[in-house]
């Protein structure tokens, strides 16, 4: 893909753009690609500006799905089981659904290779300073020059955002008042001496780890017998410290009995908030500025996930933007959002009955019942069964309390 030419507006008149997205993450590739497949860069231009355009492997992304959204994948990055966070010796296989891991520089390799040589799309190294819209046009000042959109997609929100329109009101205005947590996360890629781990399963949720102040457990996706990811993840106020997890990752090492050297750090934090929920349906189709990503309700906020459902969102985006009509959010059904914030109240309030929680809905539904109700595709019947076989005293406080807004 080309390089933008940084020109300073003062001498020649402003760069125009048909589209053009602020930050060239996750969301904004999808977005980028989907807008290509669709047609639209077929006559029309998009530009991307991205802060760090070689991020590497700055993350990771894990997702599960019938099929893969990521043509990339590495056989040894599937999983067709899990390890049972109630039973870590018992493996459950997961049909329809595979679990998939992403490594975010084999992402963006494919989304630069998909998108070069498309004359049509234009990507630069570029701190946006800010975005503001002025009589229908959008323009977007960066540290080295100002461009003029159409229409500008943002992931990455400027620091000045004056002009911008308010969050809140883009998301849909006030929403029910909900405790926030972090989700953090700090691992280590392992390797050792000799073959101990069982690559036919993923840990998700391995409890028998100190719980602390937070709600934590053990993440283990085994690449070979010889080689892991092992992650000690917690849903707290703070964030986890890149040594928290050391003395954790060694316990679970001792007990394999094995050398090993780690060849890999990883630590990286999320939102676990219901405040990003979009509460709109749909947005006029003359909106000239769009949040995308993080802002505009990517993360589900008791799970962390949204590789997948950035995918989904930027193919629908995509498709409304080419037929012109009103553009789709990411809106979420009200009883999904309910029992988001149902669980981020218990667990800022009651940490310590985080993993009893888990460890019964684990023990008490089938695994791809739960995946299913994390994607927020079960029936309301189901999910009465799932809710039923948890602690219900401790959720029905949790509901009045979120009635009563206390």
């Amino acid at each position: 893909m080309s390089k933008e030419s940084t020109i300073a507006p003062t001498e020649k008149a402003l760069q125009h753009y048909d589209y053009a997205i602020v930050g060239a993450g996750a969301s904004g590739l999808w977005l980028a690609m989907a807008m290509q497949d669709a047609g639209i860069t077929a006559e029309k231009t998009l530009h991307l500006s991205e802060r760090d355009p070689a991020k590497g492997d700055d993350r990771t992304w894990c997702y599960w799905a019938k099929a893969p959204i990521f043509p990339g994948h590495k056989q040894e990055e599937i999983w067709e089981a899990f390890k049972r966070p109630d039973a870590p010796e018992r493996t459950v296989h997961i049909a329809p659904y595979r679990y998939f891991h992403v490594r975010s520089s084999e992402f963006y390799a494919y989304a630069e290779n998909k998108l070069a040589g498309n004359s049509r799309i234009t990507r630069a190294a570029e701190d946006v300073q800010s975005v503001r819209e002025i009589e229908g046009t959008v323009h977007v000042k960066t540290s080295e020059r100002e461009y003029t959109a159409s229409r500008v997609f943002l992931s990455a929100p400027p620091k000045d955002r004056t002009g911008l329109p308010e969050l809140r009101d883009f998301l849909g205005g006030p929403r029910p008042e909900s405790p926030g947590l972090i989700q953090s996360f700090s691992g280590r890629r392992i390797k050792t001496e000799v073959p101990v781990f069982d690559t036919a399963a993923a840990t998700l949720m391995r409890f028998d780890v100190p719980q602390g102040d937070s709600t934590r457990f053990l993440y283990v996706l085994p690449f070979s017998e010889r080689e892991a990811l092992v992650e000690l993840t917690a849903f707290g106020s703070e964030c986890l410290a890149s040594d928290d997890a050391l003395p954790v990752i060694r316990d679970f090492m001792q007990n394999l009995d094995t050398g090993y050297q780690i060849i890999e750090e990883e630590t990286a934090s999320i939102p676990m908030s219901a405040r990003f929920d979009m509460l709109r349906k749909r947005l006029p189709a003359d909106t000239r500025i769009v949040y995308i990503g993080t802002p505009a309700g990517a993360l589900k906020p008791t799970t962390g996930y949204a590789f997948k459902r950035t995918e989904a969102y930027a193919r629908r985006l995509a498709a409304a933007l080419a037929a012109g009509t009103d553009l789709p959010t990411m809106h979420r059904k009200r009883r999904f959002r309910l029992y988001d914030r149902l669980l981020l109240r218990i667990l800022v309030e009651k940490p310590h009955r985080g993993k009893e929680i888990f460890e019964r809905l684990f023990k008490t539904q089938k695994t791809v019942k739960i995946l299913k109700f994390l994607d927020e595709e079960t029936s309301l019947a189901e999910e009465i069964s799932i809710f039923s076989r948890l602690q219900i005293p401790l959720f029905l406080e949790a509901l009045t309390k979120d009635l009563f807004r206390r």
